[in-house]
């Protein structure tokens, strides 16, 4: 199992949990739908066999009406719902292995204002998470 195999699992399992895409950066999203960056942060070892692979996933949203607005509360309400269930986690599968990614804040939500050449938006709406992944060091091969 890769770990590109573990990521393209998660990315599929936002979209179907979640309902939005997630996009691996450095990649740039093509559009200003709701979506979730995904960067990589680290691998390193947790112990017990595991290694503990983290990537910051910020959820990203731009608009600028009340249709906007009622579906970016809705959609952020579900990634914060994650925390406050009996299960603090997204279950994933990949290779017929389950995994958990856990969603934990990593900053307050706010606006960021591109630069006038990376965007025509004025602006985009962003809340910052860390997501952690427990793989066991078994299961991770070099290929």
């Amino acid at each position: 199992m890769t770990i590109e195999s573990i990521t393209d699992s998660l990315k599929t399992e936002i979209k179907r949990q979640l309902g939005f895409h997630a996009f691996l950066l450095p990649q740039k999203a093509v559009n200003n739908t709701a979506h979730i960056d995904l960067l990589f942060q680290a691998m390193e070892g947790s112990g017990d066999g595991c290694e503990k692979l983290t990537f910051s996933a910020d959820y990203r949203t731009a608009g600028t009406h009340a249709k906007w607005l009622t579906e970016t509360i809705k959609m952020s309400r579900r990634i914060s719902r994650m925390n406050e269930s009996d299960t603090p986690y997204m279950p994933f599968e990949c290779e017929g292995v389950k995994f958990r990614a856990y969603w934990k804040r990593s900053g307050k939500p706010g606006w960021v204002y591109p630069s006038e050449d990376e965007s025509s938006m004025s602006a985009e709406y962003v809340i910052p998470y860390l997501v952690e992944i427990d793989i066991p060091t078994r299961l991770i091969t070099e290929d």
